[in-house]
């Protein structure tokens, strides 16, 4: 359809979202100027299934604000932004200012036919700005220079990364991009040249393992875009929390269902390997992956499964986060040389492959337990799941959920998905209010025996002993003070150049095994919550300043090396404080009965366990 003539200058009335002065800047970069106006004639529709819209009505009145001195390239944003011509139509209308005087103006008129097939769920601004966004940028695409022009623009955009996102981001945190920086970001997200990288005789043996990696994290990708797509409202969180994470947990089980039928796509398309002509670049990967995806993208299970986690949802007040760590060695990560791993060389070539650039939706990155650096870009260790953290190196974060079901789900599915053996998980809360009083105190012998039977590794070693294998290994010590790191107060960004008092305040434990097995992760998260919310107790960590242990240091390195069970009375004692610190979080004299039914399983569970230990220690 032609597009309608655009006037040097108009104004414009305005009658819905366009209503916030806050959504106006966003579209425009300014303040525009308004007053108060209504518009004769015209009866104004907001239905529940479409964005608000008006039409011709007899007698009927909409009150609404004129936008004054709108430009023909801002008329030009608005008319893209309002999708005219097709939902819209923008034609000239009289209305009357609060005088009573007439004025000519530009106005949004509703394509009901067009509104009614295009629209049929809850759309939000966020919705139609995210989308406006991106068409802009997809507009910037299609002029950019391609020696491929046979790869199509959601090619361009999965090989780009979270460039698209932090664009679409920092116009949501109000840093409005021209499209010469756009363009700059989207230029310097390339994909690597593969012929030129499997030149190196060293990465070459593990090549075809990285990419068919590097597709697993395109198609999940793919499938986390087409359900924030087409299901906005059932994945939109608030702007506190990491966007991507329900759409996250939605695509992981997704990929789970469907894991036989696209392990055999793969295997057909050679997806999983290196081809002797080198003849097929990066980008082909890419684009067979996303033609996987879309093969078995099946909307009417994601729909199902959307309601499978609504009817399991349980908000809490506390904000989690989590960690994963991944490491076919296991301990030995950090340790590790040339060949130790035979499959990803402990991701030595993490960058070389684009893994940065595919992994950026679950906050993939190298971790060898020190500081990242852009000018360290090789080298060996874990590779870890930061969810919630989209810029590792800015480290810039967001929790993830606030539910603890929704939590342990997500960190079993991440396991199933990920091809590597699991090693050690971390999770974090946000402290608020009172919580944030977080105190010099103590902690109990008892109450940490308790702790790491429920999150610990406890199993025999190789002669028959008891241990828990995570301290007892040495896994939490560094590479530096050999100290238990066992909890930490961390301090989340979630914007370059903020200051202390306006990031995060995060307690993080970061003693739990990562199971290569389903296993229950809520209960540990509702006993952390609980315990840390009662007893305000300190972090157990390294302190460069101390020469020496602290006394729950030395008696965890005690009882891992030969844990001993404790009594019924402690137990108790263990739990009632978990059941006071919940209270305590949600500020109510009674547990509600989802968290009492968790509180009931970490008492089962620390019972259960600990009698192993007991008859472990007998010798039965």
């Amino acid at each position: 359809m032609k597009k309608r003539e655009i006037p040097e200058s108009t104004d414009l009335f305005v009658y819905g979202t366009l209503m916030n002065d806050q959504y106006v800047v966003m579209l425009l970069n300014r303040k525009v100027d308004s007053i108060k106006a209504s518009l004769h004639q015209f009866m104004l529709v907001t239905p529940s299934w479409s964005f608000p819209f008006i039409v011709k009505r007899h007698g009927a009145a909409t009150t609404g604000r004129a936008l004054l001195g709108i430009s023909k390239d801002e008329l030009a944003i608005l008319d893209d932004f309002e999708d005219e011509g097709n939902l819209y139509f923008r034609k000239t209308v009289v209305v009357r200012d609060e005088r009573g005087k007439r004025r000519k103006c530009q106005s949004y008129i509703g394509n009901i036919m067009a509104l009614n097939k295009s629209v049929n769920r809850e759309i939000k601004f966020e919705d139609r700005f995210s989308l406006y966004v991106e068409k802009r940028i997809d507009g910037i695409l299609a002029g950019m220079p391609t020696d491929r022009p046979d790869l199509d623009r959601r090619v361009l955009r999965e090989l780009m990364g979270s460039a698209v996102d932090n664009i679409i981001q920092s116009h949501f945190d109000g840093n409005y991009i021209c499209n010469y920086i756009m363009i700059q970001a989207l230029k310097e997200a390339t994909p690597p040249n593969l012929s030129k990288t499997l030149k190196n005789d060293e990465l070459r043996p593990y090549a075809g393992n990285y990419m068919e990696l590097a597709c697993r994290h395109i198609v999940l990708n793919q499938f986390v875009e087409a359900i924030r797509h087409e299901h906005p409202s059932a994945v939109r969180v608030s702007h506190q929390y990491y966007h991507h994470g329900i759409a996250l947990l939605i695509a992981f089980i997704f990929f789970k269902d469907k894991a036989e039928v696209i392990e055999e796509r793969f295997k057909e398309m050679r997806l999983n390997e290196i081809l002797d002509d080198d003849a097929r670049g990066y980008r082909d990967y890419a684009r067979m992956a996303i033609d996987v995806a879309d093969d078995v993208f099946d909307s009417e299970l994601i729909s199902g499964l959307i309601s499978f986690v609504r009817e399991n949802w349980h908000s809490t007040p506390t904000p989690l986060g989590a960690e994963l760590e991944f490491s076919n060695l296991g301990h030995k990560a950090l340790t590790a040389k040339p060949g130790d791993d035979p499959v990803y060389d402990s991701f030595h070539w993490f960058w070389d492959f684009d893994m940065f650039h595919r992994t950026w939706r679950v906050g993939g990155h190298v971790d060898s337990h020190r500081q990242i650096t852009l000018a360290q870009k090789r080298h060996r260790g874990f590779f870890e799941y930061a969810f919630g953290r989209y810029n590792i190196i800015g480290d810039l974060s967001r929790p993830l959920f606030d539910c603890p079901w929704a939590m342990s789900h997500l960190i079993n599915e991440a396991v199933e998905f990920l091809n590597v053996l699991p090693h050690s998980l971390h999770i974090s809360m946000e402290l608020t209010g009172r919580h944030k009083n977080i105190t010099d105190a103590r902690h109990e012998e008892s109450d940490l025996a308790c702790l790491l039977l429920l999150g610990g590794d406890l199993r025999k070693d190789a002669d028959g002993e008891l241990r828990e294998f995570r301290v007892f290994r040495n896994e939490l010590d560094t590479n530096f003070q050999n100290a238990i790191h066992f909890s930490d107060r961390k301090h989340h960004f979630t914007k370059p150049g903020q200051d202390y008092d306006e990031a995060a305040d995060v307690m993080e434990y970061k003693f739990l095994r990562l199971f290569n097995r389903r296993f229950d992760y809520e209960p540990i998260i509702h006993a952390l919550k609980g315990y840390q919310f009662h007893t305000h107790a300190r972090p157990i960590n390294i302190q460069t300043s101390r020469k020496t242990e602290l006394p729950e240091q030395t008696f965890m390195r005690e009882w891992a090396s030969n844990p001993q069970p404790v009594s019924t009375s402690e137990m108790t004692k263990f739990v009632e404080k978990v059941e006071q610190g919940l209270l305590e979080e949600s500020g109510v004299c009674r547990l509600d009965s989802n968290t009492q039914n968790a509180l009931e399983r970490i008492s089962h569970r620390l019972m259960n366990v600990n009698d192993e230990v007991a008859k472990s220690q007998s010798g039965m």
